[in-house]
């Protein structure tokens, strides 16, 4: 039905002095009739459909001129032939006795002949003899302000709806930065808290900040809508990273200031406004970080399974160089102390 809706539509465009081209997939036969005139393409040749392969009684015609030129089924016959699974029987088909390249041999010579070929051409003839003005392919007319502006209110949207995106991980954050509170409630200010202070510190900047690679498959899923819309020519690269951004800003702040929040006085870190509030823009600024390199590696890699593999991985170094595991003046300077521990998000959170 959506189908039908969306032909019937393009149907009245062309019924208003405009030239609609289409590419079909599998129509039915109620679509297929919407169409006024059919190209068939076999490895970039044009057919022609009334060759000597008449359409069968009961059979969709989109179905049969597709069956004419796709060299598929000969590959399948040619398959089940060989394993004895296909027994033939006598039919007035004509394709059942000739292979799909000599079908399209036939077609092509017909076509190259017909009547048809000849008015196409000099239809073409006429069309090229009138002057007009020169087409700008110049991309989106949109400007960089209003793409953004889209961009930036589809993937809000998208971001809201979608309870994976970031409700859950709001939820798994509140949980486990409870369990971190519990752990080390009201740990004080003894030197023997030193190290518990450390590792509390470690495990927020660290594993907490490790769950935004749970976000990883809706970024691949973004990338697919990315890199088609771009070849259109619709926005650009910057215009889709800004509205990424600025779309999830709203959501990382409250994740990180709620999560944040708990874990601070729960813990009872060092008091006072300036304190918690760079201890939360710290977790804010790593996490963004996080989803930033999640991001750029959605556009490198060609699933989300390699992605979450690369990600843990480049997240595990960082960690290790981290200062935590190691004292900074232990880790060894060539590599790892200079410039990994400075590469170090991790680093620089602690």
């Amino acid at each position: 039905a959506s189908a039908f809706f969306v032909t019937q539509t393009l149907r009245g465009l062309s019924r208003d002095g405009r030239t609609v081209i289409a590419s079909v997939h599998q129509p039915s036969s109620e679509v297929f009739e919407l169409f006024d005139q059919l190209y068939l393409l076999s490895g970039g040749k044009t057919f022609f459909a009334r060759a000597g392969f008449p359409c069968p009684a009961l059979r969709n015609p989109s179905d049969h001129f597709l069956r004419c030129i796709n060299s598929d089924f000969d590959k399948v016959k040619a398959t089940l032939k060989g394993s004895m699974k296909l027994r033939f029987e006598a039919s007035d088909d004509p394709l059942e006795k000739r292979t799909t390249a000599e079908a399209i041999r036939t077609l092509t010579d017909f076509y190259r002949t017909s009547q048809q070929c000849y008015a196409a051409k000099e239809r073409v003839d006429e069309i090229s003899k009138v002057k007009g003005t020169v087409l700008d392919s110049g991309g989106s007319q949109a400007s960089f302000l209003m793409q953004s502006y889209t961009l930036t209110k589809r993937s809000f949207i998208n971001m809201s709806r979608d309870f994976g995106y970031y409700w859950l991980r709001l939820l798994i954050y509140v949980v486990v930065t409870v369990c971190i509170g519990t752990i080390y409630l009201n740990i004080g200010t003894s030197y023997n808290s030193i190290l518990a202070r450390g590792s509390c510190a470690s495990f927020v900047f660290g594993f907490v900040t490790f769950m935004s690679i749970g976000g990883f498959p809706s970024f691949v899923e973004d990338m697919k809508v990315f890199q088609r819309e771009r070849l259109n020519g619709h926005y650009g690269v910057t215009a889709f990273v800004i509205g990424n951004t600025i779309s999830a800003m709203p959501f990382l702040i409250m994740i990180t200031f709620i999560s944040g929040t708990i874990c601070y006085f729960m813990v009872r870190l060092h008091p006072g406004l300036e304190h918690y509030l760079f201890f939360v823009l710290c977790l804010y600024a790593s996490v963004t970080v996080v989803e930033s390199l999640m991001m750029a590696i959605a556009s490198i890699v060609p699933n989300f399974l390699m992605g979450i593999i690369i990600g843990a991985g480049i997240q595990g170094i960082f960690m290790l160089v981290s200062g935590y595991f190691r004292l900074p003046n232990d880790i060894p300077k060539p590599v790892w102390r200079y410039p990994m521990s400075y590469i170090s998000f991790h680093f620089w959170a602690l």
